[in-house]
């Protein structure tokens, strides 16, 4: 059970979340148009000025990794996360740490630019000290994933924006399909249950709470007061969830443990065989892949949609 969360915490604090708090929606990156040295505003309001297409990159998130990979920039990466296993050829890169960023590895890499997701450890500062270029970027939101492909595109001389199109013409397309629908079921994202009197789930200003919008669904912790709320089982009873949601993998409870749970059965979820399963790498990224995250999520939500 415990190694459960722990694997969670790590992941999400380099996909989804600042480390060391509540979890708020991210600023928009913006980007100044203009070649090689390039300014641009990163997701903590940092100027940053890139002086020259970086041929030496460290990737800290796996978001950022597959970003990069996406646009092209793949080979010259030379250092990721401990996290950063998508696409397959990024895993074979130098690790430069998790949680704990390895400083020593990575300023070994001699990096012309490193991206990070935010920490407020004083790990951002620390690179800085060493004197290497930081680009901070941390998407929470479906809606700043388009917008860091054009802001990494343009950090690295690719095309960010022709990705950027592409990503949102594919959320758009889900969209337009769960737009008109007449019911929005009620869903419950379960993201950990060890602990049975505080199970954490997806609340507003997260990535998750995003997709389940966007596939037409109803989250059950859409007014909750943070974006990874803890819920107690009574507080999920009496919501009646009408789909509930699993992370298809080793620490995840199956579909029948959460069935079996005591009380459980009464839930409309249960009581229908709609417990689920999803990718976790899919729908816990806010990478380039959300299009396809939002059509799987679509999928389990309103499947009558893509028959």
């Amino acid at each position: 059970m415990r190694s459960r969360i722990v694997v969670f915490l790590a992941v999400l604090l380099l996909t989804l979340a600042s480390c060391g708090g509540a979890v708020s929606i991210s600023p928009s990156p913006s980007v100044t148009a203009s070649p090689f040295p390039a300014t641009l505003s990163d997701f903590q309001n940092r100027s940053v000025t890139v002086p020259a297409r970086p041929e030496r990159l460290v990737s800290i998130g796996p978001s950022i990794t597959a970003f990069l990979f996406a646009l092209g920039a793949g080979p010259r990466v030379v250092g990721v996360d401990d996290f950063s296993d998508e696409p397959a050829e990024a895993a074979s890169r130098e690790h430069v740490g998790g949680i704990k960023v390895n400083f020593e590895k990575v300023v070994a890499l001699k990096p012309d630019l490193v991206f990070s997701v935010k920490f407020s450890d004083g790990t951002i500062e620390k690179l800085q000290a060493a004197s290497l270029n930081v680009l901070v970027v941390d998407p929470q939101s479906v809606s700043d994933v388009a917008k860091t492909a054009t802001l990494l595109g343009k950090a690295v001389g690719a095309d960010g924006e022709a990705l950027a199109r592409s990503i949102q013409q594919r959320v758009d397309a889900v969209k337009a399909k769960t737009a008109n629908v007449a019911n929005r079921p009620r869903v419950y994202h379960e993201i950990d249950a060890s602990d049975p009197a505080k199970i954490f789930t997806v609340g507003p200003g997260s990535y998750i709470n995003d997709l389940i919008d966007i596939a037409g669904g109803a989250n059950i912790a859409a007014r909750a007061a943070s974006a990874y709320p803890q819920l107690s089982a009574e507080e999920i009873l009496k919501t009646d969830p009408e789909i509930i949601v699993l992370a298809a993998d080793v620490y995840s409870p199956k579909p029948s443990d959460v069935a079996a749970r005591q009380g459980w059965s009464i839930i409309a979820a249960v009581k229908n065989n709609r417990i689920v399963t999803i990718d976790p790498n899919l729908i816990n990224r806010p990478g380039p892949r959300v299009g396809e995250a939002a059509e799987a999520y679509a999928k389990l939500v309103h499947p009558e949609l893509f028959r």
